[in-house]
């Protein structure tokens, strides 16, 4: 038997493509049980030090939002609750703009109720300071 050389690069080419067509489309399948956060928190206290968001993939279907606490311990964010949210979207605009991630990590005080109530108080005084400016 006899081969010729292009029908063994026909065979050749051929084999390449169905191996790339292969790939692409294993590509995109989901493959449950490998994503890097089997439990996540919700909610996180004190000084943070890194921020990590790993967008889907193949091996996860869901963000994966992996926050470093001062102790150096990794923990792991839900990305549906609102701090894992804030995070992604601040972690993702850093990325488009060339920031650095670390000022994701910079929490903004006085958000709330709180606030509600230190405007309302700077209201009072500054009304109580106005009627007893007019007074005089």
């Amino acid at each position: 038997m006899q081969l010729h050389l292009q029908s063994v690069c026909q065979l050749a080419l051929l084999g390449l493509c169905c191996v790339l067509i292969t790939v692409r489309e294993s590509d995109g399948t989901f493959v449950p049980g490998r994503c890097l956060c089997h439990e996540t928190v919700s909610r996180i206290r004190g000084p943070l030090k890194e921020l990590t968001v790993y967008p889907k993939s193949p091996t996860c279907n869901t963000v994966t939002v992996i926050v470093t606490n001062s102790n150096n311990e990794l923990v792991c964010l839900n990305p549906e609750a609102p701090l894992g949210k804030r995070f992604i979207h601040c972690w993702n605009r850093a990325h488009k703009l060339g920031r650095d991630e670390k000022l994701c990590l910079k929490r903004r005080r006085g958000k709330g109720k709180g606030r509600k109530r230190l405007r309302s108080r700077q209201r009072s005084q500054d009304l109580n300071t106005r009627a007893s400016s007019s007074s005089s």
